[in-house]
């Protein structure tokens, strides 16, 4: 008998083996997952400007590296106020420059902090995106300088 409980163990030794070494495979069959394609990165510039008063303002202009379809943009200032700009679907090629406020309007030039959130679909392809940057801005007004002196 014990040499039947020996062969028995060997034979269950020898099917076990095999199924755990393929259970334990790096065979991975599964594709990989698509994720879409990366968010756009936006660069952003400032305009100095005066506002109706005298009162320095700023403006602000970006562009994406990638083609985009722009449903908001909210501006927050470096005191939390925040201003939701609607540009109503607007395409926007790569490296095109486009307004983050409506025309003929300016901030107050606030030293600090500015956030941009940028929301809006890739072009074409749809993949929704919504993404905040920020730039920070000096209210410090540059010494004028005039040439030849």
């Amino acid at each position: 008998m014990n040499r039947t409980k020996r062969a028995l163990y060997i034979v269950v030794a020898l099917l076990f083996v095999p199924f755990m070494v393929l259970s334990c495979s790096d065979d991975n069959s599964t594709a990989p997952v698509d994720d879409g394609p990366l968010p756009p990165t936006f660069n952003i510039s400032s305009l100095q400007t005066t506002l109706v008063g005298g009162d320095p303002g700023i403006r602000f202009r970006a562009s994406s590296n990638v083609r985009v379809r722009l449903v908001e943009i909210v501006v927050t200032n470096p005191n939390n106020a925040s201003i939701s700009y609607s540009p109503q679907g607007l395409i926007v090629q790569a490296n095109q420059a486009f307004d983050l406020q409506e025309d003929g309007t300016a901030f107050f030039k606030w030293s600090g902090t500015w956030r941009f959130k940028f929301v809006g679909n890739h072009e074409p392809g749809g993949e929704a995106f919504d993404i905040t940057q920020q730039m920070s801005v000096s209210a410090k007004e540059l010494p004028f300088i005039i040439e030849g002196q």
